[in-house]
């Protein structure tokens, strides 16, 4: 399209997105120093002023979700990879389905997944 070969584009894209995420956690960390710098120079004029020192809002804790929420996302979401991934094998290996049982492997992970959320909220109720 523009004359750059697609060998050359395959190679750069984890390469700009591997700088890229780079970029944003270097963004991030100096975006919160500088946040930090001005809190600390605020109460430093406020005492060097005699002006009662604000005071930091004390943080809320946030309100946890139980543990098993999130075990039993990943479990559904494995389990629906692995069944896709056997679908998905078996219809293109029509000659051979029996490729389709590597869609196993996520599917048990899911499962365990999803029978680890079932106990941890079985144990929480009790």
């Amino acid at each position: 399209m523009f004359g750059i070969d697609a060998g050359v584009v395959a190679l750069l894209i984890p390469i700009v997105a591997v700088v890229g995420g780079m970029a944003i956690a270097i963004v991030g960390v100096i975006t919160k120093s500088k946040e930090e710098e001005l809190k600390h120079k605020e109460r430093i004029i406020a005492m060097e002023r005699g002006i009662p020192i604000p005071e930091s809002a004390p943080c809320q804790p946030k309100a946890q979700k139980p543990r098993y929420l999130a075990i039993r996302g990943w479990g559904l979401v494995l389990t629906l990879i692995g069944v896709a991934l056997i679908i998905s094998i078996a219809i293109g290996q029509q000659d051979d389905p029996r490729h389709g049982v590597w869609g196993l492997l996520p599917t048990a992970l899911g499962v365990g997944l999803l029978i680890a959320a079932w106990l941890e909220k079985k144990d929480m109720e009790k």
